[in-house]
This record gives structure tokens, sequence and C-alpha cells, in this order.
């Protein structure tokens, strides 16, 4: 069972949440993420900028849309798998899936063209780089519509777009997929 840095497991926090019981407890755990969500997301610029496709061997890039699907899986990865958040950015159920408003706001200036980026600047870790490698390995085949469906199609995505609210939390998304990702 993971457990908080305040004691609660992942479970207590996400009934806590739910019920509006110590929501500074989740609060405080988004700020424990030595990362924001930009510095992940110009790691995945990065790797999506060395892809090459095609007959001539074009650098494909990532658009603005599917970069917020990549972002929210590796969120859930690291909440549902290893116990901890990967970055302190809130994500929101927007009508297209998931988004990181500040991720978002950054990029909009390319609206639907590939974001590129010719070297990694990035201050992560070896290790968070390695983690964020497999993620991108296992999520960057699909195209962003395909990824918007995946998204709609679970719950935390689902429970936060009908909430007044609309950001998903940590107890959700690791609620959600830790069951998923231990399987076998």
């Amino acid at each position: 069972m993971l457990i908080s840095p305040t004691g609660d497991s992942i479970v207590d926090m996400a009934q806590k949440r739910y019920t509006g019981r110590k929501r500074s407890t989740m609060t405080s755990s988004r700020t424990k993420s030595p990362y924001t969500a930009s510095d992940v997301a110009k790691y995945f610029i990065y790797l999506a900028s060395q892809a090459v496709v095609g007959d001539k061997g074009e650098r494909e890039g990532i658009t603005n849309l599917k970069l917020q699907k990549i972002l929210y899986f590796a969120q859930a990865y690291y909440l549902a798998k290893l116990g901890r958040p990967l970055f302190k950015d809130p994500i929101e159920a927007w009508t297209y899936g998931p988004v990181v408003p500040a991720v978002y706001q950054a990029y909009r200036r390319h609206k639907s063209d590939p974001i590129m980026s010719d070297k990694d600047t990035t201050t992560l870790s070896a290790e968070d780089k390695e983690q964020l490698k497999k993620i991108w390995d296992s999520f960057g085949g699909y195209s962003a519509s395909r990824l918007v469906d995946i998204a709609h199609a679970h719950e935390p995505w689902k429970k936060a777009f009908e909430s007044d609210s609309k950001e998903i939390s940590h107890a959700v998304l690791a609620d959600y997929y830790r069951p998923l990702l231990n399987k076998a």
C-alpha cells in the first residue's frame, strides 16, 4: 500500500478528497514534486523531435493536444506506480481531454502545428528521463485523437469533467490507474 508523507494511504486520501475533508493534504502533495509540468513537457517535446518519420526522414515533433495527453498519462503513471507526483501543476478536464493549463498556455501559439526542440535543456534527473522515455515509448506512437479517446474513456477525466472544479486530483489518478498498472 502506498503511503503519503502525511501517513495517509492513497485510498484514504482519495476518500477524504471526495468527502471534502483534509483538502490541504492533496494540495500540499502537489507541491512536493521537484518539477513543473513545463519541465516535463520540454523533455517530451525533445523526445518527439527526435522521432523520424516518412521516406524523407522528417522529424515529427508533437502537437499541444498530444503533449497534454502524454503529460496526463505520465502523471498518472508516477502517482499510481511510483507513489509520487511527477509535477506539481494541476490537470483539468477540458473538452478534448486532460490539460495542464500552464503548459497549454505556453504552447497555444502553435495551434495544431508540431512543437519542436533540437536540444534537451531540462534538468530532470537521469532516472526520471529514463522513466519518461519508457512512457514516451508506450504512448508516443498514438495519435492525439486516439489519446483523447483513451482519456475520455477513463473515469478520472469523466468525473472531473462533470464536476464544478474540473481538476483531476492526484488521489483520483492514483486510485484509478494503480490497479491497471499493477496487474500481472
